[in-house]
C-alpha cells in the first residue's frame, strides 16, 4: 500500500473548510484563501469550535483517506473520521482475522509485549536509568498472551524511571498540575499515533474493532489499541523531551499541541530502514496482514533508537512497504 500524503494540518482558529478542485481550501475572515492538494494531506486536527466542513468535503476526505481529528473544549482529540474499508480484497483480509486462531493471538501478543518493553528499556538505558536491567529481564520473560503481566509490571517501573517517583498515569489531572499537564501530552500523542494506525488498518482491509487482545465491546479501534503499544514509546520520547526542557506548564499549550502533532514525522527503525512513524506504521499493518495469512510469521514491530531521519530518503517507493 503505497502512501505519498505527508501533511499534517493543525486548525486552531475559525474557519470554513471546503472541497475545491481536489483541493482541500481553507477560508478565513480578511485573508487569502488557501488550497492544499488533498493527495499530500495526511491528517487533520481540528482544534477550534467553528471550523465547518462541507459534506462534500468529508466525502472527499473519506476517499483519500484522510484522518480527521475532532477535539474537545480542553483541546484533546475527543473523535475520529475514518472511511469505511476500502481494500479490494476486504472480504478475504477480514475472513483471515475473524478465524484468526487462538494460539497466533496469543503468538502475536507475546512479540507486540516483547517489543514495547524492549523499547522501553533501551529508552531508559539511552537515558542513563539504571532500571533498564529490569526492564531487560522483564521483556526477554514475557509467555505467551503475556499471561504474567510482565507489561504491567515494567509499567510500574518505566514512568516513575522517566518521572519520577511520585508519578502516575492514574493520577487525576486536578490533583498534581504537573503529573496531569504529563499525562495530558501523553494522551494527546497518544491519540494521534492511535488515529493513523486506524486509517492504516481500515485501509488494509482489516476491521479495528476485532482486537487481538483487546476486546472491549465497546471499542471500536480494539486492533488499533493492540498495535500502538510498541509504538508508545516514541509519544514517551517527546513528551520526556519536553517535561526536561520546561516546556510543559501547568496547562498543555498550544504550541505544545502543535510540537505532539509533530510525532508523525519522527523517525521509526524498522528491519533496519528508517521511516516517519506515519509510514512505519504501515510496515507494520501490512505485516500484520501477513501474520493473518500464514502462521508462525513474525511481526515486524518498531524499534526505538536515536537515528534522526525526515525518513523520505529511506521511503522511497511502493515496494518499501
Amino acid at each position: 500500500m503505497f502512501d505519498s500524503a505527508f501533511r499534517t494540518l493543525f486548525l486552531s482558529t475559525p474557519a470554513k473548510l471546503k472541497l475545491a478542485d481536489k483541493h482541500l481550501c481553507i477560508l478565513q475572515e480578511d485573508k487569502e484563501a488557501v488550497k492544499i492538494p488533498l493527495s499530500d494531506i495526511l491528517c487533520v486536527i481540528a482544534e477550534s469550535h467553528q471550523i465547518t466542513f462541507t459534506n462534500a468535503l468529508l466525502d472527499a476526505f473519506a476517499s483519500s483517506k484522510i484522518v480527521l481529528y475532532t477535539c474537545d473544549s480542553s483541546h484533546l482529540p475527543s473523535g475520529v473520521f475514518m472511511p469505511f474499508l476500502g481494500h479490494f480484497k476486504s472480504l478475504s483480509i477480514l475472513q483471515n482475522q475473524i478465524k484468526l486462531k487462538k494460539q497466533t493471538k496469543s503468538i502475536l501478543w507475546q512479540q507486540i509485549i516483547k517489543a514495547k518493553i524492549s523499547n522501553q528499556a533501551s529508552m531508559l538505558k539511552m537515558l542513563g536509568k539504571e532500571e533498564f536491567c529490569h526492564l531487560q529481564s522483564l521483556a526477554k520473560s514475557v509467555n505467551l498472551a503475556d499471561s504474567t503481566n510482565n507489561e504491567a509490571k515494567a509499567a510500574s517501573i518505566y514512568f516513575k524511571a522517566l518521572f519520577g517517583s511520585g508519578f502516575s498515569r492514574k493520577i487525576d489531572c486536578l490533583r498534581d498540575e504537573r503529573i496531569g499537564t504529563i499525562n495530558a501530552a501523553l494522551n494527546y500523542g497518544y491519540a494521534i499515533v492511535r488515529g493513523i494506525i486506524t486509517r492504516s488498518l481500515c485501509a488494509s482491509g482489516l476491521n479495528p474493532t476485532l482486537g487481538i487482545n483487546h476486546k472491549n465491546q465497546f471499542n471500536a479501534f480494539n486492533l488499533a489499541d493492540d498495535m500502538i503499544e510498541p509504538y508508545r514509546i516514541f509519544v514517551d520520547s517527546l513528551v520526556m523531551r519536553m517535561y526536561e526542557n520546561g516546556e510543559l506548564q501547568e496547562f498543555l499549550s498550544l504550541e505544545n499541541r502543535v510540537q505532539l502533532v509533530e510525532i508523525l514525522n519522527v523517525s521509526v527503525m524498522i528491519e533496519n530502514k528508517l521511516y516517519p512513524l506515519s509510514r512505519a506504521v504501515i510496515v507494520s499493518v501490512q505485516s500484520l496482514v501477513r501474520c493473518f495469512e500464514i502462521e508462525n510469521l513474525k511481526l515486524k514491530t518498531p524499534l526505538f533508537c536515536e537515528e534522526k531521519s525526515n525518513g523520505r530518503e529511506i521511503y522511497e517507493g511502493a515496494s518499501d512497504v
